[in-house]
C-alpha cells in the first residue's frame, strides 16, 4: 500500500514525509507490490522498496488473521531467517502505526515504561536485526533474539531510536535469550536514543551481551544523546532483567556524548547491569576534546531511586565484582560524572564494588553525586585493576586514575556554641607541584565513607598547601552522621573519599570543649 502524503501545512505538526509503504503481513518472504492488496507487503520488501526510492515511512497495518500473530499478547511476531535489507535511503519505521498500539505516558518519577508495543521484530537464525547506511529513525518496535546485533546503526548522522524495547520480549519484562540476543544497539553513527517525552523513552535490557555499544566515531565527530531510557531493568522500571553486561559500552565514542541531564525528563535509569553500567574506554585527542558528560541518572536503584537494584554483581565472577561506572582511558579522561547544576548530579548507588572507577587516565571531574550503598563511592587505580581505598602518599608525587590526587585528612573536630556549630580542622598532603591549586574540598556526611549530602565546598589555595585549614557549619547540617571529604584541584581531578572511620561516634555533639581527633 503507497500512499502519497502532501507536505504543504505539516511542518509544524512534526516530521513529514513524502511517502509510506505499509507492511501488511508478518511473512518474511520477499513480498514488495506493496500495493492496496492484502498480504503483499512483507516487512523485507518494504525496505526493499524504500531502497528504491519509494518511501521513506515504513507504517503498519497487519490483520490478526495473520499467521504472525500472537494471539496470548496480542502482538504481532516478524521473525527473520537471514538478514533484511540494508536500508540504503533515509528511512523512518514506526511501530506505533500498528492499530492497538499505545505510546508510553509514564513520567519518570511515576515509573518505567506503559508502552503497547504490538510489532516484535525477532531473529530467528540471523544475525543483525535494522542495519542501515541512511539516516534511521525507529519507534515503537521490540526487537530481539538476533545473534550479533538487534539493531546497527551505521549512517554518521540524523539516527532516532525511541519508544523501543530492545532486547526484551513484548511485555518488556523478560529477557529474551534465544539466539544469544547479543548487543541491543551497536551505534556506528551519531544518534538520539531516548528522548525527554514519555513517549520517547526506550527499555534497553536483558541483552545477552552489551545494551548500546557506541563506536560512533568510526563515522563521525558528532557525539550522540541519551537520554530518558531504561538500561538493565524491565519496563516496570524495577524488575532486573539477567544477561547484559554492560548498560552503555563506550568505546571508540565520539567525544562529548550527553548521558542524562539536568531535568528528570532526561535521567536514564540504569539497574542490574552485570558488569558496568558504563564503560568508558578511548583515547581523547587532547585535552581540549569536549567532555562526556553523564548526568543527573539513577544508578543502582528503581525508578523511584528507593530500592536496591545493584550493577557490576558480575555473576560470571562473583568473586570480582565491577564498578558501576568505569572509565578506563590514556592520557585526558574527558569526562564529567555529576556537576553543580540543579539537577546535575546523579544517584550513584548500591554497586557491588566501586560507585566510579577512575583507571589511568586524568581530569575526570566526579562531583555533585550522590553515593550510596556502594562497595567504595570511588575507586582511582594505577591500572585496569581495581585495587580498594588508596592510601595517601607523602607529597602526593604518586600517579593513576585522577593522578590519585590524596584525600583530605580531618586533624580535629571541634564543637561550639552549646553544640550548635561544629569547626573542623584538615589538611590535604599534596604540594603545589603534584596537585593543580586551588583545590575545591567537598565536606559532605554520608555512611561508608561515601558523600551522601553536601554541606558545604571549601577553597583550598596555594597558599595553604599541606597546611591545615578550619571551617565552620551548622552541626545540624550532619543530621548525625559522619563527614565525608574529597578533593578536586584545578585541573579536574577528584579524589576518593576521606573515610569515616577515624570518628566512631558519628560527630554526635558532646558540648562546647569537646574535641575528637586522631
Amino acid at each position: 500500500m503507497r500512499t502519497l502524503i502532501l507536505l504543504s501545512g505539516l511542518t509544524l505538526l512534526g516530521p513529514a514525509y513524502a511517502l509510506e509503504v505499509t507492511v501488511d503481513t508478518t511473512s518474511d518472504t520477499l513480498l514488495d507490490a506493496c500495493t492496496p492488496a492484502a498480504a503483499d507487503c512483507s516487512l523485507r520488501g518494504a525496505i526493499t522498496f524504500a531502497n528504491t526510492g519509494g518511501a521513506d515511512r515504513i507504517v503498519f497495518d497487519i490483520p490478526t488473521s495473520d499467521a504472525g500473530f500472537v494471539s496470548a499478547t496480542q502482538h504481532w511476531r516478524i521473525s527473520t531467517a537471514t538478514d533484511l535489507p540494508v536500508i540504503a535511503t533515509a528511512l523512518s519505521i514506526d511501530g506505533y502505526t500498528q492499530p492497538g498500539a499505545q505510546e508510553n505516558t509514564l513520567t519518570p518519577d511515576a515509573g518505567g515504561s506503559n508502552a503497547q508495543l504490538k510489532i516484535e521484530l525477532h531473529g530467528a537464525g540471523s544475525a543483525i536485526g535494522l542495519f542501515n547506511g541512511g539516516a534511521l529513525q525507529v519507534r515503537g518496535l521490540v526487537i530481539n533474539g538476533f545473534t550479533s546485533s538487534n539493531l546497527l546503526i551505521n549512517a554518521p548522522s540524523g539516527n532516532l531510536v525511541e519508544g523501543c524495547f530492545i532486547g526484551t520480549d513484548v511485555s518488556g519484562q523478560n529477557a529474551v535469550t534465544a539466539n544469544g540476543n547479543s548487543q541491543g544497539i551497536r551505534l556506528r553513527g551519531r544518534a538520539t536514543i531516548g528522548g525527554i517525552t514519555a513517549a520517547a523513552r526506550n527499555v534497553i535490557s536483558g541483552n545477552g551481551y552489551i545494551g548500546v555499544w557506541d563506536e560512533s566515531g568510526a563515522t563521525t565527530t558528532l557525539p550522540s544523546t541519551y537520554q530518558g531510557n531504561v538500561f538493565g531493568l524491565g519496563a516496570d522500571g524495577t524488575t532486573m532483567l539477567p544477561g547484559q553486561d554492560y548498560g552503555l559500552f563506550m568505546s571508540g565514542a565520539a567525544e562529548g556524548a550527553q548521558v542524562g541531564g539536568d531535568t528528570i525528563p532526561e535521567r536514564n535509569l540504569f539497574g542490574g547491569n552485570e558488569v558496568n553500567a558504563i564503560y568508558l574506554s578511548g583515547n581523547p585527542a587532547s585535552a581540549n576534546t569536549p567532555l562526556t558528560r553523564i548526568q543527573g541518572n539513577i544508578f543502582g536503584s528503581d525508578w523511584s531511586g528507593t530500592l536496591a537494584r545493584p550493577n557490576g554483581a558480575f555473576p560470571a565472577a562473583a568473586n570480582s565484582p565491577q564498578a558501576t561506572i568505569n572509565i578506563f582511558r590514556s592520557g585526558h579522561c574527558a569526562v564529567i560524572v555529576g556537576g553543580d547544576g540543579p539537577g546535575e548530579g546523579n544517584l550513584i548507588a548500591h554497586g557491588a564494588a566501586a560507585g566510579v572507577q577512575v583507571s589511568t587516565c586524568t581530569h575526570a571531574a566526579l562531583t555533585g553525586n550522590i553515593f550510596a550503598g556502594n562497595r567504595i563511592g570511588i575507586d582511582l587505580t594505577p591500572s585496569s585493576v581495581a585495587d580498594g581505598p588508596t592510601t595517601n602518599d607523602v607529597d602526593d608525587a604518586d600517579e593513576g586514575g585522577n593522578r590519585l590526587q590524596n584525600t583530605p585528612l580531618i586533624d580535629s573536630v571541634v564543637y561550639s556554641d552549646s553544640g550548635a556549630t561544629v569547626t573542623i580542622t584538615y589538611h590535604v598532603d599534596s604540594t603545589i607541584t603534584n596537585a593543580a591549586y586551588p583545590l575545591r574540598i567537598d565536606v559532605a556526611r554520608g555512611f561508608g565513607g561515601q558523600a551522601f549530602a553536601p554541606i558545604m565546598i571549601d577553597t583550598y589555595g596555594g597558599a595553604d598547601a599541606q597546611q591545615p585549614r578550619s571551617v565552620s557549619f551548622a552541626t545540624s547540617e550532619l543530621m548525625g552522621q559522619p563527614l565525608v571529604l574529597s578533593a578536586t584541584d584545578a585541573d579536574g581531578n577528584t579524589s576518593e573519599f576521606s573515610s569515616d572511620l577515624i570518628f566512631a561516634n558519628a560527630f554526635e555533639p558532646q558540648g562546647n570543649t569537646d574535641q575528637v581527633s586522631d
